[in-house]
């Protein structure tokens, strides 16, 4: 049982409190305050619990995680045991992003555009309606530019809505063998002011797999040179240094690897933040 005093909660009252971990190995169960949150049997994925309703202000508020794994042996690799991935506090206004809440696609990619769809889930906390809207845009390296499809609309009390945007994204040309970085960004607005800003980092590629002329990324042929980045450290101890997974990407890159498999378990968020400047740099 590991207790974490949290900071009086005077300055989050009226807010949306949220508490996500990155990984806990295993059998994870979590209170705050006494007050039960839930139990993760899977070690290896990200889950949050909602704070908000037992937050007590004027005080320190605890948070209390147990962890279960003396059932051995459960793995075939050295798991860790423990919170052994990050943690992170969002504090957010009652009308945000939901969690995980935007989904962006490419359903048409050429040499000269390509269209993006960016559906974003809005979620209301609060004790009323609220009249928002959220219209989504996105930024290249040689321009930024709002979507059409993101007008006004109403989100209920306790509700989630979905809003869907397209547009043509007129990015700067695909070059062989690299993506096209853009950054997609969703922001709520209730009565003309910003409650809520959730960037999305997405790369633009065409990827074809031709019976006579293998694999092609924007046109190019592409030979397979792939790696497999397995669990997070286990050499080094769990909690995995970010400099750690950045030397790991970095030393893949030179050596000619192109795509990058995480084994077979939900691998830690700073990964996808390396593979995104390794994919842009090659």
């Amino acid at each position: 049982m590991v207790p974490q005093a949290l900071p009086s909660a005077r300055s989050v009252r009226g807010r949306t409190v949220t508490i996500e971990f990155g990984g806990i190995y295993e059998n994870s169960e979590v209170w705050i305050n006494g007050q039960y949150l839930g139990k993760r049997p899977y070690g290896y994925i990200p889950f949050s619990y909602d704070l908000t309703p037992h937050l007590v202000f004027g005080r320190d508020n605890v948070i209390a995680v147990k962890v279960d794994n003396s059932h051995q042996t459960n793995c075939r690799w050295y798991s860790g045991s423990g919170i052994y991935r990050r943690t992170w506090l969002l504090v957010t206004n009652p009308v945000h992003v939901a969690y995980w809440g935007t989904f962006v696609t490419t359903p048409h990619v050429s040499q000269e555009a390509a269209t993006m769809q960016i559906e974003t889930r809005v979620r209301n906390d609060g004790t009323r309606a609220a009249g928002a809207r959220w219209p989504p845009a996105y930024s290249t390296r040689t321009a930024k530019r709002a979507v059409r499809g993101g007008g006004p609309g109403g989100c209920g009390r306790g509700r989630l809505r979905v809003r869907t945007a397209g547009d043509g994204c007129q990015a700067q040309p695909l070059v062989g063998g690299q993506s096209v970085p853009v950054q997609s960004r969703s922001t709520v607005r209730v009565e003309d002011r910003v409650v809520d800003q959730y960037d999305t980092p997405i790369g633009i590629r065409e990827a074809v797999f031709d019976a006579d002329k293998g694999f092609l990324l924007n046109g190019e042929h592409v030979k397979l040179n792939g790696v497999c980045i397995h669990h997070d450290a286990g050499c080094v101890g769990l909690p995995c240094p970010s400099g750690c997974g950045n030397g790991a990407s970095s030393c893949c890159a030179r050596w000619g690897a192109t795509p990058s498999a995480p084994a077979t378990i939900p691998t830690r968020r700073s990964f996808w933040t390396c593979a995104t400047a390794w994919d842009s740099s090659s």
